[in-house]
């Protein structure tokens, strides 16, 4: 089969839900997506999604019909300058609900249940400190801090350095906004992921239902001009790593346009086991001389979490 030629990849916004079933222990039963993307130019298109589907159906208010392939959502048509493009696919859970934000435990004891629920996003990733030019980074700065404001991808950054630089690792997270209920009791919580990881509701009772929504919230700036120069150096890189992570979980399901704004909201809830659907029928080198340096590490390309794997399934 030969491989799809994708067209039509910029100007497009994308907007996703993902509804995960959960079992009275917390565990993970079903993850669908709902994937809505809006074409904004006119012209032919023609992609694919990378996703571990079992069943792809057209979305609410889609105006062109879904197809699939193994491990893909097609796309291929024509926009007159505005179009709306919604799947709803039902993944694989074994291969999808590792990539959730969060991870949900059910504890029931003496007649109470307590129910925890604690960012995943977490990861440690490579970083560097040196002798920063400040004026390159206070431009970058700039760059990067704009892009959160418009929620687009941090493209093109880079610094100045001067002499070495020195290797170093920081753990990075996306801060996630909870909101939602557990029986009767309603909860709130910003988890940043690093600072505070988790958030736990304890109830009356045993079984109580389960339900929130996870939305990833504001990366943190504490970035400042006072700062001496390899303290704002460290901060703009965290910054922009950590607004990276963001974009990741704001992509469940790959966007057609990576650079274009995205955003996906989780939403979690006790749920039956849902009954199966029926298999598809397949048709730089260091040196003491000045040198620039890429602000960007591979993090910060800022793809979805599973679209490498899923792809090469």
């Amino acid at each position: 089969m030969l491989p799809l030629q994708p067209r039509f990849v910029r100007r497009v916004s994308n907007e996703e839900r993902v509804l995960v079933g959960l079992d009275g222990d917390g565990t993970p039963n079903s993850v669908t997506v709902v994937q809505r993307s809006r074409l904004n130019r006119l012209g032919d298109y023609v992609f694919a999604i990378p996703a571990p589907v079992v069943s792809v159906l057209p979305g609410p208010g889609t105006e062109s019909q879904p197809g699939q392939r193994t491990n893909q959502i097609l796309w291929q048509g024509f926009s007159p300058g505005q179009r709306m493009l919604a799947a709803e696919a039902q993944l694989r859970l074994e291969e999808s609900a590792p990539y959730l934000p969060v991870k949900v435990r059910v504890e029931p004891r003496d007649g109470r249940t307590t129910v925890l629920i604690e960012n995943q996003t977490a990861v440690e990733v490579p970083s560097y400190t040196g002798d920063v030019e400040p004026t390159s980074l206070t431009q970058v700065l700039a760059r990067i801090r704009t892009a959160i404001d418009r929620n687009l991808f941090a493209e093109g950054l880079n610094v100045e350095l001067r002499g070495r630089k020195t290797p170093v690792r920081v753990e990075i997270a996306a801060p996630l906004r909870l909101t939602g209920t557990v029986g009767a009791k309603r909860f709130s919580a910003l988890l940043d992921g690093v600072e505070r990881r988790a958030v736990s509701v304890t109830v009356p009772g045993a079984e109580p239902e389960v339900a929130f929504t996870v939305r990833t919230a504001r990366v943190p700036d504490d970035v400042t001009g006072k700062q001496d120069p390899s303290t704002r150096l460290a901060g703009t890189i965290r910054l922009e790593l950590t607004y990276a992570r963001t974009r990741q979980f704001d992509q469940f399901l790959s966007s057609p346009d990576q650079t274009g704004h995205s955003s996906t909201t989780y939403v979690y809830k006790t749920a039956a086991h849902p009954v199966a659907a029926p298999p598809i029928d397949e048709g730089g080198s260091d040196s003491h001389a000045m040198s620039w340096i890429a602000l960007g590490l591979l993090l910060a390309v800022g793809l979805p979490l599973a679209a490498v794997l899923w792809a090469r399934s």
